[in-house]
């Protein structure tokens, strides 16, 4: 039996690390030892209760959005570190598999120094930085695989580089996870006003809880949820949200059993207003966001912002999408006065394309291919 040791820079729940689990359970089905360097944390509990063997590395903590010299020192002082303290577990994988950017040097330079083959899983559009660090990985005949999470972050470096066309990279498009399996439609519209709007995720500037500070005070008839805690780097941003908050906006902080919550407040609208990160243009920072697709496996009817895949996904799955914050009011209203059963009717055709295409089985089944081309 082969080993296969993933590498995370987080230890608390965030998508990436979502997604780690299943990448987890996927290797451990399709015969590999699965083991883990990451910090502590419920991730690595999570990890742990699978049978993984996971030993706790420090975090590596670099400034939010554009990156200076001395996060450049950082992160260098945080990958040597990691690989002086676990050289041994390095050296017995069979497969070293980075989930993240922030582990990019230390698989890669344990993939070179030891021989050892590497994969590697992006989550995040790539900046120009970025790009460039996985034109670099490609030139090791080491590097096994790139992951691709969506078809848009596959094109955007296709349409960067030549050097991504690229056997090695691989598409595997994200899916839900075992929480929302089995889940069937449920009207949370006919016959009853449109009362309840929530945001679902880890709560920092990029995410763009802040819409609905003004939103509230615009339909004060309304009640806006806020369910995540603070990002790994941004409580301040967090706790000056709440302060601001009118009366009508509710936070929730992490919830690990999201279908049991979003029925016990009878959440009906999730809105995904993510932004571009400072210094990013109209570059939106995420790859593939799961939100979406969990929410609309919710039977809840999703409205994200028109931007980067935001805005694919919104014309795949056939969601209202807006550009604008101030957009937001008009539209909500406009969707308030809208007859509940039609749109009851939409949301249950957008449910059955997302479980169709990205139900658990569905991705657990790509994500199981995958690793039985790696064998």
């Amino acid at each position: 039996m082969k080993t296969v040791l993933f590498l995370d820079q987080y230890g608390s729940m965030g998508g990436g690390q979502r997604v780690l689990l299943e990448l987890a359970q996927a290797a451990r089905d399709a015969g590999w030892r699965v083991r883990a360097l990451l910090p502590s944390g419920p991730c690595a509990q999570a990890l742990t209760r699978m049978g993984a063997r996971v030993r706790a590395t420090p975090e590596c903590r670099l400034r939010e959005g554009r990156k200076g010299p001395l996060d450049a020192l950082a992160l260098l002082w945080h990958t040597l570190r990691v690989f002086g303290a676990h050289l041994a577990a390095l050296r017995r994988a069979d497969l070293l598999y980075a989930n993240g950017g922030r582990m990019y040097p230390l698989c890669f330079m344990a993939s070179l120094l030891l021989g050892k083959p590497a994969a590697y899983h992006v989550h995040l559009n790539p900046s120009n930085a970025h790009i460039r660090l996985l034109r670099l990985l490609l030139r090791s005949g080491l590097t096994r695989r790139i992951v691709l999470p969506s078809r848009y972050i596959e094109g955007v470096l296709r349409a960067a580089d030549a050097a991504f066309d690229d056997s090695r990279m691989r598409l595997v498009e994200n899916g839900l996870d075992e929480r929302f399996d089995g889940l069937a439609f449920q009207d949370r519209f006919t016959g009853r006003p449109l009362r309840h709007v929530g945001v679902v995720g880890r709560v920092c500037a990029e995410k763009g809880q802040d819409v609905l500070l003004p939103l509230a005070a615009a339909l004060p008839d309304m009640y806006f949820h806020v369910l995540g805690d603070a990002a790994f780097y941004d409580h301040t941003y967090f706790e000056e949200l709440k302060a601001r908050a009118p009366s009508n906006v509710h936070f929730y902080g992490w919830v690990e059993d999201l279908p049991a919550k979003v029925e016990e407040i009878g959440l009906q609208v999730c809105l995904v207003p993510s932004r571009c990160p400072a210094g990013e243009g109209t570059r939106l920072f995420e790859a593939s966001p799961l939100v979406p697709l969990q929410m609309t496996a919710l039977s809840c009817l999703v409205i994200p912002r028109r931007l980067g895949v935001l805005a694919a996904m919104a014309e795949r799955f056939g969601l209202p999408a807006f550009e604008q914050d101030a957009e937001l009011p008009a539209l909500l209203r406009a969707l308030a006065a809208r007859d509940s059963a039609t749109l009851a009717a939409g949301i249950r055709e957008n449910v059955a394309l997302v479980m169709r295409d990205c139900s658990h089985a569905a991705f657990q089944t790509r994500l199981r291919a995958m690793f039985a081309e790696l064998d």
